[in-house]
Formats: C-alpha cells, sequence, structure tokens
C-alpha cells in the first residue's frame, strides 16, 4: 500500500474508540460515493460532503515513469508540464489565470512512477470552469515553448537528484535494487534521456497513454450531483474511446546475495537498507504495512526506541512501504542516519539484530494492536480534508483496479496477527534480498 512518511502523525487516541472510528467512517464513505461511468470508458467518483459550496477536484491518469521504455525516460512528466502550456485556442497565462482569478487554490499536478494528476480547489459555483479547462488540458495540451520547458525539466532534475544528497541516495538504490524493473529510473527521467526529449515523442506517448480508459475524475465537496453529472458527459464524454495499451512489463529476476553500493555528497551520514516484496494485492503486502508501524510509526516502535533512544546510535530513523511505486513489485525500505562515533556497520547490525526479533515472533498482540490501530487512525485522518479524500479515491482506483480498495484494506489488516507478521519477515528480510547504500563525502 501507499505508505511512505518521514513524519509521525501525533495524535492519541484511545484504540478502541479509533478503530470504531475507522469502521464508521470506511463504512460512510463506501455508501456516499457515487459512481459514473462515461460510454468512452471514463470513470467519475463524485462525493457530496455537505452543504459548504467549494469541492476538490482530480483528474488522474495512469501514467507515469513505470510506462516509458531505456533511453526516452521523462516522457510523462514532461508531458504534465506541458498541460500547463495551455491549448491552441488558450495561452499559458490565461490558463493560469482562468483558474486562478475563479477562486483556485492548490492548483497543481504531479507525476509519479504510476500516475500523473492534475488536481485543485475552486468555489462549487465554478465547477463548469474547472471541468472545460481540464478537460482542454487533456484533450488539447500543445508543444508550446518546448525547449524552454525541457530546460526547466532538467534544471529540476539537478536540483532534486544530482544537487540533492537524498534525491542522490534514492537514485542508486532503485538503479541498485532494480535490474529490468521500470522501477530503476528516476520518475522525472535519465538526464541524458531527458535533455534529448522532442516533440514528437510526447505526442506519441500522449496518443497511447492519455486514454478514458486509464483515467478517473474525482469531484469532492458540495456541490449538486445530478448537475455534476451533466457538465463531466459535456466536457469529457467526447473523448475519442481507445483501447487501453497492454501492460507488458519485464520481470524483476530474482536477487541471489547482498547488493552494496554507495551515493557520494559532502553531507551528513545516512544508511538506507532496502528488500523485494511484492505489491497490492498481495496479502504480504498488507502484513508490510503493519511491520512499517511496529518498527518506525511512533516513538515506542522498535527501531526508534532502540536505535534513537536506547543505544543513541542515530539521530533518526524511517521506514517506508511500497517505494517507489506500487504497479509493480516493489521495496521495503529503512533510512537511519547515524550519529558521528558510530559506523555504518554498526548501524546496519543493530537494525539486523531488530529485525532477527521480528523473524523470531517477538511481538505480543499489545504491540499488534497499536499497529493496527496506528495504520486505521492515520487511514482516516490522512483522509479528513476534500483534496485528501479526492486523491486517495483517485489513487486507489487507478493502481487497485477499484476505491473500494480503502475499505477492503483496513478489514484485512485488521485480522494480521503476529504469527503471520514473523512469517512475512523470516521470507523477505534475507540476506539474498538485501541492498545497502551509504552515503560517502
Amino acid at each position: 500500500m501507499k505508505i511512505f512518511k518521514l513524519t509521525f502523525l501525533a495524535c492519541v487516541l484511545v484504540m478502541a474508540s479509533s478503530v470504531s472510528f475507522a469502521d464508521g467512517s470506511m463504512a460512510k464513505l463506501e455508501k456516499s460515493v457515487v459512481e459514473l461511468n462515461l460510454p468512452n470508458g471514463m470513470k467519475w467518483l463524485l462525493l457530496n460532503r455537505g452543504a459548504t459550496p467549494v469541492f476538490a477536484g482530480a483528474v488522474q491518469v495512469k501514467v507515469g515513469g513505470v510506462d516509458e521504455e531505456v533511453g526516452k525516460t521523462g516522457l510523462a512528466h514532461m508531458l504534465e508540464h506541458m498541460a500547463f502550456k495551455g491549448t491552441k485556442d488558450i495561452s499559458s497565462d490565461d490558463l493560469w489565470n482562468a483558474f486562478m482569478t475563479n477562486g483556485a487554490e492548490g492548483l497543481n499536478a504531479f507525476t509519479t512512477k504510476d500516475v500523473t494528476a492534475y488536481h485543485a480547489k475552486m468555489p462549487s459555483s465554478k465547477m463548469e470552469l474547472w471541468l472545460y479547462l481540464n478537460s482542454e488540458m487533456i484533450k488539447h495540451s500543445v508543444m508550446r515553448d518546448f525547449f524552454k520547458e525541457r530546460d526547466v525539466v532538467t534544471e529540476e532534475l539537478m536540483n532534486s537528484v544530482e544537487n540533492n544528497p537524498n534525491g542522490r541516495m534514492f537514485h542508486q538504490l532503485f538503479a541498485t535494487a532494480f535490474t529490468k524493473s521500470p522501477y530503476r529510473w528516476d520518475i522525472i527521467g535519465e538526464k541524458a534521456d531527458v535533455m534529448s526529449l522532442q516533440p514528437e515523442y510526447l505526442e506519441a506517448f500522449k496518443k497511447k497513454y492519455y486514454v478514458p480508459e486509464r483515467m478517473v475524475g474525482v469531484l469532492v465537496g458540495g456541490f449538486d450531483i445530478a448537475k455534476a453529472k451533466v457538465l463531466i458527459g459535456k466536457y469529457f464524454g467526447d473523448i475519442p474511446a481507445k483501447k487501453s495499451a497492454a501492460e507488458k512489463f519485464p520481470k524483476e529476476p530474482e536477487q541471489s546475495g547482498t547488493r552494496r553500493d554507495f551515493a557520494t555528497f559532502n553531507a551528513s551520514p545516512v544508511l538506507m537498507m532496502a528488500y523485494h516484496k511484492p505489491t497490492l494485492p498481495s496479502h504480504d503486502d498488507y502484513t508490510f504495512d503493519l511491520i512499517n508501524y511496529v518498527l518506525c510509526e511512533g516513538e515506542n516502535s522498535r527501531l526508534r526506541s532502540e536505535l534513537v533512544f536506547n543505544k543513541k546510535l542515530v539521530r533518526a530513523v524511517e521506514c517506508g512501504n511500497g517505494m517507489p511505486g506500487a504497479r509493480l513489485d516493489n521495496l521495503f525500505i529503512i533510512v537511519a542516519e547515524p550519529i558521528k562515533g558510530h559506523s555504518y556497520e554498526d548501524v546496519e547490525a543493530a537494525i539486523d539484530a531488530e529485525l532477527g526479533k521480528l523473524k523470531n515472533g517477538d511481538v505480543d498482540e499489545k504491540e499488534m494492536a497499536r499497529a493496527r490501530n496506528n495504520v486505521a487512525k492515520d487511514m482516516v485522518f490522512e483522509m479528513s480534508s476534500n483534496e485528501e479524500i479526492a486523491m486517495s479515491l483517485a489513487y486507489y482506483q487507478s493502481i487497485a483496479g477499484d476505491w473500494r480498495y480503502i475499505m477492503h484494506h483496513f478489514n484485512v489488516i485488521k485480522k494480521i496477527d503476529s504469527k503471520e507478521l514473523s512469517k512475512v519477515a523470516n521470507k523477505y528480510f534475507t540476506d539474498n534480498n538485501k541492498i545497502v547504500i551509504e552515503l560517502k563525502k
């Protein structure tokens, strides 16, 4: 599941009330979402959340870095940039001003390894304008100022990867962990590929992947659903139906030994450890969500308690399940920042010892209940606003094939016990499945 947080949401709730609240919230959500399937294959999810006349809207396309090929990486991210350059009838300035002068907030877009999304909040009275502008961005974007924008993207790549210690480490981690999977290159793309992108590459990529079957639209807020359905059909119903391209990804070979590498940057030490694991809907992926909480979430979590407070080996340690994406098998990652005087070997050995405890079944029901409770709590509180709900619905509809995966996930998590956690830990936390990256000056 999509869980990778570098900060802990500090929200104290008693265990029983948190789980009960999550149960009620998820049940209410499931009953309230209205589905609209357009004849061309595009799906919309509509959720009325009361009388406040504002809404959050998102259009998400199931296309990202995973859909690119060697030598032409960076296409999905570059295409996202070009969507804001306007159409043949709308300049980029006019497009932006039309949003902003009509009350748009949080106007933005993003590309991941799995999806591309365009989103904003606006007054409900401007919903038709939002639908019109977004449909134009999807249907009629042009390659205006292409080479200038390519330079902008190249600079973004430099700042986020080459000139950033975290970016450089993740770059090295994924390049070391994956040998065949398209998860091995950065979301923005490889530098040489980005610098050689051409308009015709983007046009072909868009024609192949920006098809209704791969699109999900979401509206969440205070609005009239019947009216919204009519407007959606008006602006998105004329996109021609087209069969989505078949997904044929190379199978990542099973790893046969620990892989070690390093990234170079003049910064404080950082250690990254990662393990290959399956993505959703594998049952083991659910268990890794709980492992994430047992190891790293909260001051009482295993790695924080032992490495930060007891042994004082590191200043911080974080975990993440499901990197760098969820459409293909991915990684469980542990990131630690050693304190001066402690070596990478010391930190790695301490982490290995804690993972060994999980393998040996050293997790009681009280700790498992706390982890399940925290998963439930964070799922609810991370979907407390219109925009958070909109993005979650769009994401799980695209990745899991059904937005109801949110509810299904919660129900499965509640049934996982410590024996299953130990079984999964023994299966994946092995030396043959391990990747280690060190940051060196």
